[in-house]
């Protein structure tokens, strides 16, 4: 029997080895690409509240980030959410009156704190949505809230609508002040928004 050389047994464990190397790599990226990824849809935002005078609305547009998959399933979202994020430029509102938009961007110190933003935290499945928990991030202050949120199924999306009431003083923004104190923004504002996202 002819003894196998050294050097032919070197060259064909590398080619064993290299092509280990690749189905590891190929598999690798197989799982990534399966891995779950965010959708951003747009969502609309309008801001309400009202003063010693009169009742006031800006609206803003904003984003969603979600993440669908392995959690509890929701009306239009059989896999349910991982994961999801609202969020808005506050440079971005828009009012009835230029300068009612920039008593706002002032209280809201634009120019330092420029994103409001609510990361969920966990949710329970209702009849016509769920019962949702997070942060929410205005200026520098992070506290949690609760509210539900309708969902409806619409074409290949879920329309996503939801609405919650906050004391703007417990995030440290001081409500406007004009007309030499004749008119004062009261510290209660309802936020409502609504968008379609994909899953």
């Amino acid at each position: 029997m002819r003894p196998v050389n050294a050097e032919v047994m070197s060259t064909a464990s590398q080619t064993r080895l290299a092509r280990i190397v690749t189905a590891g790599v190929v598999a690798l990226a197989l799982l990534q690409g399966g891995t779950a990824a965010a959708q951003e849809a747009t969502i609309d935002f309008t801001v309400s509240g009202s003063s010693t005078i009169r009742g006031w609305t800006c609206t803003v547009p904003g984003t969603a980030q979600v993440t669908a998959g392995s959690s509890t399933a929701v009306r239009g979202l059989a896999d349910g959410v991982q994961a999801a994020t609202l969020s808005l430029r506050v440079k971005d509102f828009v009012c009835p009156q230029e300068e009612m938009r920039e008593h706002l961007l002032e209280a809201m110190r634009a120019d330092e704190f420029t994103e409001i933003t609510f990361r969920l935290g966990g949710y329970e499945a209702s009849g016509q949505g769920a019962a949702t928990t997070g942060t929410l991030t205005i200026l520098d202050s992070t506290k949690e809230v609760s509210f539900p949120l309708s969902l409806t199924p619409s074409g290949a999306g879920v329309r996503m609508e939801g609405e919650l009431a906050l004391d703007m003083t417990t995030y440290g923004v001081e409500p406007p002040v004009v007309m030499f104190g004749l008119m004062r923004v009261r510290p209660l504002i309802h936020i409502q928004f609504s968008g379609i996202i994909t899953p």
